[in-house]
């Protein structure tokens, strides 16, 4: 009979930490290189600042080299560390105040919206309001919406990356936007919210 590959992939999650609570440098080398541009990437698609991300990737690697016997991996280190990266991004966004809804407004108006002007004149609110929507979402829900629309995720990545089914991130986005427009119905701003929102998520 075959072993289960998710047997043997948390075999070597679990040889993987031993290895590195012991301080195993080339086994922790090996590791860093083999996600290292991955961690980046996703980061970088979050923060927007080559830097930023290159120390939040540090920060995560540097956690993990000197706390590995006390990490808490429920599905496979690779989701563990996309998890990590992702929180770690989030955080860094609230921590520097940067308003990431501006920067999906200004990005949806340079590709190309004749009513920039207009828009721009009830930005605070509309964003405002687009935000308050989004931190009433469960937290799951949430990080699926952030992963498609910042991260640029396809659902089956972000399935991978969270350890849930590619039905369950499609229940999420479905539920998430049900929300969103209900939300923002209530201003009757739900239409051109969604739009910018719906901007990022497309490409």
């Amino acid at each position: 009979m075959s072993k289960d590959p998710m047997c043997s992939l948390i075999e070597e999650d679990v040889r993987l930490i031993s290895a590195i609570s012991r301080k195993d440098k080339k086994v922790f080398e090996a590791f860093y290189k083999k996600y290292y541009k991955q961690l980046f990437s996703t980061a970088y698609r979050y923060v927007g600042q080559a830097e930023a991300a290159e120390e939040i990737v540090h920060d995560l690697f540097i956690a993990i080299w000197n706390k590995a016997d006390q990490l808490n991996i429920q599905y496979s280190m690779k989701s563990y560390l996309f998890r990590a990266i992702v929180n770690s991004s989030l955080n860094f966004i609230k921590k520097e105040k940067i308003d990431t809804e501006k920067q999906l407004a200004w990005m949806a108006a340079h590709d190309g919206y004749e009513s920039l002007e207009e828009a721009n004149e009830n930005n605070e609110i509309l964003l405002k309001n687009l935000e308050e929507a989004l931190s009433l979402l469960p937290a799951k829900c949430k990080q699926v919406m952030y992963l498609s629309r910042f991260g640029k995720l396809k659902q089956q990545e972000i399935a991978d990356q969270m350890g849930i089914s590619l039905k369950t991130v499609k229940n999420h986005l479905t539920y998430g936007f049900q929300k969103l427009r209900e939300h923002l119905g209530k201003y009757g701003q739900a239409l051109i919210s969604l739009i910018l929102f719906l901007k990022i998520m497309i490409r």
